[in-house]
């Protein structure tokens, strides 16, 4: 019984962010999203530089304790850096992920999909984990000091910056890209925005046989 309410609360949760994503798709013909997608993210062949020289930075995870950057290796991991009160990229992008790994079945349990908030003023250690509680426990949310989020997004090319917005609100327009990793750290293929679905699942596929070793 419990398992059933488990994956009937993350189908709801999916069905929400679709939702979402088609309210949008319709709206974007009208005006502008209130997020945009700022650059594109490395390409493959440019990955071997990336995550590099952060391995003692610490952030917090979302139950509010100190984590070191590099203990976070040791298993695959597709890593995505946003903020929640991202509109459409954010939560699409982590919902694609999750619907994916939920495709793979049994060999996805190895993957861990962590979120790296660009906006820690807002997005606090539970204001992720409320944020991610439909997920059952598969989504990571990870915050810190802003100096500590810019050295990590640094080291992964992510570029992004705060607009301001009616109201005294604001937005952070970023780099769109998960960042696939094998158990040693290493980057070893991406996902752009806006990938079909089947691109996602294969590319996540791939990364439970990647090859660790940097």
């Amino acid at each position: 019984m419990l398992d059933a309410l488990r994956r009937h609360r993350v189908l709801l949760f999916g069905v929400a962010f679709a939702a979402l994503a088609g309210y949008a798709a319709l709206t974007i013909i009208k005006r502008s999203p209130p997020s945009r997608q700022i650059a594109t993210g490395p390409v493959k062949d440019d990955l071997a530089r990336l995550n590099r020289g952060v391995d003692e930075i610490t952030l917090l995870d979302d139950a509010g304790g100190p984590v070191r950057w590099g203990a976070l290796k040791g298993r695959p991991r597709a890593i995505f850096f946003g903020f929640t009160h991202c509109p459409v990229i954010c939560p699409v992008t982590v919902w694609e992920l999750n619907n994916a790994l939920d495709h793979i079945g049994t060999p996805a349990a190895q993957i861990a999909i962590q979120f790296v908030t660009l906006d820690p003023e807002r997005d606090t250690p539970d204001a992720l984990l409320k944020y991610f509680s439909g997920f059952d426990g598969r989504v990571d949310g990870y915050s810190g000091t802003p100096q500590a989020i810019a050295q990590i997004a640094r080291a992964f090319e992510v570029v992004h910056r705060r607009t301001e917005l009616e109201n005294a609100d604001y937005t952070i327009d970023h780099t769109p890209t998960v960042f696939l990793l094998d158990a040693s750290g290493r980057v070893v293929d991406v996902i752009a925005y806006g990938s079909p679905p089947e691109i996602v699942e294969a590319r996540l596929r791939a990364l439970v046989t990647a090859t660790p070793g940097r």
